[in-house]
Formats: structure tokens, C-alpha cells, sequence
């Protein structure tokens, strides 16, 4: 090595962990698993991803505490059930076009955000503030992190404490997820321009400021469903 070689720059542990969770992430979503499922070996795990079974138990790790999963000891991992228990109404919605989506979703997460303002707690609201400053943190490397989304926004919901409008909007995220999943030539860097306004909603819903918190939740789901649009034009 020559003295003024440029060295090569040490991988950061927590991106390749983040990397790891959010493929499981996506193997739970784009498989349609449903709570109680199991997922492979952490064995066979690593070999598909073609890493360390450690690496692989460090992304469960991350997972397992933003509650996507479960650890049961001998048995295996399985899929958590995101709103504590199993609904007994499923619903189905059909022959719907991606503009009466985005109205029916922007209804429902206006609702969210009134109720996450008057019903979540100080701690719970300092949480979300929480895992937006990690979400900009993220931002700031250019690193977005599906998993941490994911747990932002099931934070947001269940301060609403109505599990109806999350499960409902967690079904149309999950649609759109696919979607955006099996888009030709998708990275994850097009969902980095939201991050910015995850943190103003964070903000604004720990300030009780409904204008503002609408208005960040509205940018978000506009850049959500113009990635679809832009899509469908290719």
C-alpha cells in the first residue's frame, strides 16, 4: 500500500443491519404473510441474502423491536400482529382506482392525525418526535430505512387508538408497497424526499398544531401517489 493510497471507508454496522430488516420487511409484504406466520431459518435467511447468520440476527433484532415480529424460542420467527389482536371484519376493497384511494386514504389519515393530536399521550408524542429525528438522521447519510417508516406511521395510528382506520390505511399502505415494490427500476431513494415532512408531522403533532400536521400528512401522501402515477406513465 502506498502512503498516499485512499483507504477504503469502514461499513457502517447499523445501515447494513437497517438493509437486512428492511429485506425481511419486504419478503413479509411482497409474500402477503400474515400475523402468526413463520419465516424462514435464520439459516436460510442468511442465505438468501448472502450474509453472516449474526448479520441476519442483528436486522431481526431491529425488527423484532419496532413489534413486526416475534422471537419464540426453538420454534422459530413469525409475524406480529401490528394491532395487538385479530380483526374479526376483513375488508376488501375492489375495482377501486388509485384517485378514490388516495381520497379515501387522505380522509382516513386526517382523521389519524386529529386523533393522534388529541388522544396520544406527551410520551407517546416524544416517541414519534423520536423516530422521526432517527428517520432525518437517516435523511442526512441518504439512507431510508422501510422499517423505521413503517414504524412511524404504526406509532401514529395507534395514538388514534381507533383500530379501524389502521387497519384500513396499513391495507392501503401495504397495496401501495407492492406496487411500489414491483415498479421497474425502484430504489428506495424515492421515498427519501418524505422524510423531511415525517419530521414536520412529528413536530406539529407534539405541538397540537392540526394546520401544520395536516399539512405535512398531505405532502407525504402526495409524493406517495405520485410515484404510482409516475409508474404507470412509463
Amino acid at each position: 500500500m502506498k502512503k498516499n493510497d485512499i483507504l477504503l471507508k469502514p461499513v457502517e454496522k447499523d445501515s447494513l443491519y437497517l438493509k437486512i430488516s428492511d429485506a425481511v420487511y419486504s419478503y413479509i409484504k411482497m409474500n402477503n404473510l400474515q400475523p402468526d406466520d413463520k419465516l424462514p431459518s435464520e439459516r436460510d435467511m442468511a442465505a438468501m441474502l448472502q450474509t453472516s447468520r449474526n448479520s441476519v440476527r442483528e436486522g431481526l433484532r431491529i425488527l423484532e423491536d419496532r413489534g413486526l415480529i416475534y422471537v419464540k424460542t426453538g420454534s422459530g420467527v413469525f409475524v406480529k400482529d401490528p394491532y395487538g389482536e385479530h380483526s374479526a371484519i376483513s375488508v376488501r376493497l375492489t375495482e377501486c382506482t388509485t384517485e378514490e384511494l388516495q381520497e379515501l386514504q387522505t380522509i382516513l389519515d386526517h382523521q389519524a392525525v386529529l386523533n393522534a393530536i388529541s388522544r396520544g399521550t406527551r410520551e407517546e408524542k416524544e416517541k414519534l418526535v423520536s423516530i422521526a429525528s432517527e428517520l432525518m438522521e437517516k435523511y442526512s447519510r441518504n439512507i431510508y430505512s422501510h422499517t423505521l417508516d413503517y414504524s412511524f406511521h404504526t406509532e401514529l395510528y395507534e395514538m388514534g387508538r381507533n383500530k379501524a382506520v389502521h387497519q384500513v390505511i396499513q391495507g392501503i399502505r401495504d397495496r401501495r408497497f407492492v406496487q411500489r415494490e414491483n415498479a421497474d427500476g425502484e430504489n428506495d431513494s424515492v421515498w427519501l424526499a418524505t422524510i423531511p415532512q415525517h419530521f414536520q408531522l412529528a413536530e406539529a403533532i407534539f405541538n397540537s398544531n392540526s394546520a401544520a400536521a395536516l399539512a405535512a400528512v398531505d405532502e407525504i401522501l402526495e409524493h406517495g401517489f405520485s410515484l404510482i402515477d409516475h409508474s404507470r406513465q412509463k
